[in-house]
């Protein structure tokens, strides 16, 4: 790898070529032990991306490294997930929309979000929430760890 380093810093037109600028940087790799690779590493089973708030350029960052992932990737991908505390309903929909850049989008605050959606929450706000929700895009944090070990 330090060989490929020095090429490519060396040499213009490979890092314009390889697009260098943006590497891919999950913020947590989950892997999995015993399982056969042809390496010392880990299996990598999830890549999580952590985002307090969805504002619409984090929603790009995710999709572009997802995507990055998906291209650059060998053999299985990785599950793609993000994680948010979000907090309105149409930003939700933002990440959790899409076509197949993020598997599954939890929100750490889900029943709360349910609850306060169904009491205060305007018309569209309940049509979104019940939407991703329906459709299992949008799942409780508390859910996660029990969905890595089984998916």
């Amino acid at each position: 790898m330090a060989a490929s380093d020095e090429a490519i810093e060396s040499n213009p037109n490979l890092r314009v070529t390889l697009g260098t600028d943006y590497l891919i940087n999950p913020d947590m790799h989950v892997g999995l032990a015993n399982t056969p690779t042809k390496t010392d590493r880990l299996w990598m089973h999830a890549a999580l991306v952590c985002e307090w708030t969805i504002r619409s350029d984090r929603v790009e960052d995710i999709r572009h490294e997802n995507s990055n992932m998906i291209r650059h990737g060998r053999g299985c991908l990785p599950h793609l997930v993000t994680v948010t505390a979000e907090r309105l309903p149409a930003r939700l929909a933002s990440i959790a929309r899409g076509t197949g850049e993020v598997d599954a989008t939890y929100q750490i605050c889900y029943d709360a979000m349910a609850y306060a959606i169904k009491e205060t929450g305007t018309s569209e706000q309940k049509d979104t929430w019940a939407e991703v929700t329906g459709q299992a895009r949008l799942l409780d944090y508390a859910d996660l760890a029990e969905a890595l070990v089984v998916w």
